[in-house]
Order: structure tokens, then C-alpha cells, then sequence
């Protein structure tokens, strides 16, 4: 098992809400342009995308570290 202080895990807290954070600016749809062939209609050219599935892993990654730091035991 892991051992942390306890202003390792206050700081550990601020990365996790900070995490929170960004997901919430992310989690949006944009629209790119298709550049490749001609398209007549306007509407086929456009491609809606979610911004924040780009950078899924890496959050999954990232907030299961700070989810298990959670349980970590804390030294002195």
C-alpha cells in the first residue's frame, strides 16, 4: 500500500476538483469542418464531436490515481 502525508492528500483534493472542473468545460460538442471532397450540403460538411472523449483516458487515468490515494495510508 501507498503511504502519504496529509498535505500530500489535501493537495491530491485540489487536482482531483481541479480535474472536475475541466470535465465540466470539456464535456461539450463542436463542430468540425470536413475539408476533404466537395459537399454541396452545408449540413454534411460539419462533423459534431465530443471534446472531452479526446481526453477520456487520460482523466480516467489520472482521477483513478486520485480516487485510490484516497485509501492510502498516512504518515507523520
Amino acid at each position: 500500500m501507498s503511504k502519504i502525508s496529509r498535505d500530500g492528500y489535501e493537495q491530491i483534493k485540489v487536482i482531483k476538483n481541479a480535474l472536475d472542473s475541466m470535465f465540466d468545460k470539456l464535456d461539450s460538442s463542436v463542430f468540425y469542418v470536413e475539408t476533404e471532397g466537395k459537399v454541396k450540403d452545408i449540413e454534411k460538411k460539419y462533423t459534431q464531436k465530443n471534446v472531452f472523449e479526446l481526453v477520456q483516458d487520460e482523466f480516467e487515468s489520472i482521477s483513478g490515481i486520485v480516487e485510490e490515494s484516497g485509501n492510502w495510508e498516512e504518515v507523520q
